[in-house]
C-alpha cells in the first residue's frame, strides 16, 4: 500500500497518545517511528514527546501506519483505530449509534486541517477535500448500516475506529468487512463495512 502526497495537511496532536496507548510494550517502537517520520520531538530520555495542541505532517503519520502495518501486523493497525476513537473529536450532536456513524466523516476532517484551515468549519458547514470520505448509508427499519470508506487511512484502521464508535453506543455492534474482495488492500478506491447491532 503507498501512501500518497498530502502536502499541507496535518492531523491533531490531540489523537496521538491514542496511537501511543495502543502498543502496550512496543509504546518505545511506536514513539520512534512516529519521531522518524516527523511527529513528535524526544524528551531527554529519548521517549517521544507530543504536544497535543500542535498539528503533525499527515503524510508522516500515514507513512508510520504503513511501516506498523508491515513490521506489526494489521492487528496492531485495527487497535490504533479503537484507540483514537476515544480520543477523536466529535461533533457534540451524538446521541445513539446512527448519529454517529452519520457524523463520521464530519469528526474526521474536524480532526484535520489544510495549510492550517480545519478541515471542517462547524460554523460555515465547509469541508475541504484531500482526505477521502467516510459516507453512511442506512436503510430504514434495519439494524445495520452500511459505510463506505475511501480516506486516507488504512483499511485495518478504519474497522477499528468505526467499531470502537459503534460500540460507544450500542457495546454489542458488529462490524463485518462487507464485501471484502474490493477493499483498498487489494487495489480498490474504497472498502464497505456493514455495522449490524
Amino acid at each position: 500500500m503507498s501512501v500518497p502526497g498530502h502536502s499541507g495537511i496535518e492531523v491533531t496532536g490531540r489523537v496521538i497518545p491514542a496511537a501511543l496507548e495502543a502498543f502496550g510494550e512496543f509504546t518505545i517502537l511506536a514513539g520512534q517511528m512516529l519521531m522518524a517520520n516527523g511527529v513528535g520531538r524526544p524528551d531527554k530520555s529519548g521517549f517521544i514527546r507530543v504536544d497535543t495542541e500542535a498539528w503533525y505532517p499527515l503524510d508522516g503519520y500515514l507513512k508510520t501506519y504503513k511501516e506498523i502495518e508491515q513490521q506489526l501486523g494489521t492487528r496492531m493497525v485495527r487497535k490504533l483505530g479503537v484507540a483514537k476513537a476515544r480520543y477523536a473529536l466529535f461533533p457534540p450532536t451524538l446521541v445513539d449509534i446512527t448519529t454517529a456513524m452519520q457524523a463520521m466523516d464530519v469528526s474526521f476532517h474536524m480532526n484535520h486541517r489544510q495549510h492550517g484551515r480545519l478541515m471542517f468549519d462547524a460554523v460555515t458547514g465547509v469541508m475541504l477535500e484531500g482526505i477521502g470520505h467516510y459516507h453512511c448509508h442506512q436503510t430504514s427499519g434495519q439494524r445495520r448500516i452500511v459505510m463506505r470508506c475511501d480516506s486516507a487511512y488504512p483499511c485495518a484502521f478504519d474497522e477499528g475506529i468505526l467499531e470502537a464508535t459503534a460500540r460507544r453506543f450500542v457495546p454489542t455492534a458488529m462490524l463485518e468487512h462487507d464485501t471484502p474482495s474490493t477493499c483498498r488492500n487489494k487495489g480498490s478506491t474504497a472498502c464497505t463495512y456493514a455495522i449490524t447491532w
